[in-house]
């Protein structure tokens, strides 16, 4: 009720308003970086898995014929040791992946991308080693077999991680699977095998470096 000759006293309710507002801002940003910071927390251990893979497993395949004839790495023993890690890191990611989501409730929509996108992975690999099979039963020598198939699969997981960034909005991914597709173009450049090095630094590397980094912000 107003007076008259008395100006209004400011209401205390009104200056609460912007103040309560604020802090349910911060009470919503908080919960969500503390949610995403437990869907990333196997992240660390996925991007080590790979690293470890791609920088031994490729490093072995460089030894082969890369070291001779100071050393040589015999051809079943890098092959097979290679296998198992990329075996390895995919069950891992598997396991891993299946944790961090674990009790977090998906939407019809999200549940489906994430399928597709899953199952995108296993059909582009099946039909670029359909491909390189047609290629080598054409003629191609194994000399281009060799620089081919891994030269194709690193362009593929480039790919599909930069499609996945764009599709979740994850800059990371962007930059990873960037990264990723110009060292499968820059390796072809070196030939057999040499290319191979160049697999195991520059793209086991950034796996590593990856690891680490995504290591120190979840502990941020």
């Amino acid at each position: 009720m107003n007076t008259p000759g008395i100006p209004d006293l400011p209401d205390p309710a009104d200056d609460d308003a912007p103040r309560d507002a604020a802090a349910m801002l911060d009470l919503v940003r908080s919960q969500q970086d503390r949610v995403t910071r437990r869907l990333a927390a196997e992240v660390p251990l996925i991007l080590l898995a790979w690293g470890i893979a791609w920088f031994v497993g490729f490093g072995l395949l460089w030894l082969i014929d890369g070291a001779k004839p100071a050393a040589g790495v015999p051809l079943p023993v890098a092959v097979t040791v290679f296998i198992v890690l990329m075996a390895g890191a995919l069950v891992a990611t598997a396991i891993l992946g299946i944790r961090s989501g674990r009790g977090i409730r998906a939407s019809a929509g999200a549940a489906f991308t994430g399928a597709v996108y899953g199952w995108s992975w296993t059909i582009a690999f099946i039909a670029m080693f359909v491909f390189g099979t047609a290629l080598v039963r054409n003629g191609m020598p194994p000399e281009l077999a060799n620089i081919y198939y891994p030269t194709a699969s690193t362009l593929l997981v480039g790919l599909l991680y930069f499609v996945g960034g764009g599709i979740w909005h994850a800059k990371p991914l962007l930059w990873l699977g960037g990264w990723i597709m110009v060292v499968a173009l820059v390796a072809s450049f070196f030939g057999y095998p040499t290319h191979y090095l160049v697999f195991s630094i520059a793209g086991g590397g950034v796996f590593l470096v990856g690891a680490l980094v995504a290591w120190l912000w979840i502990r941020r």
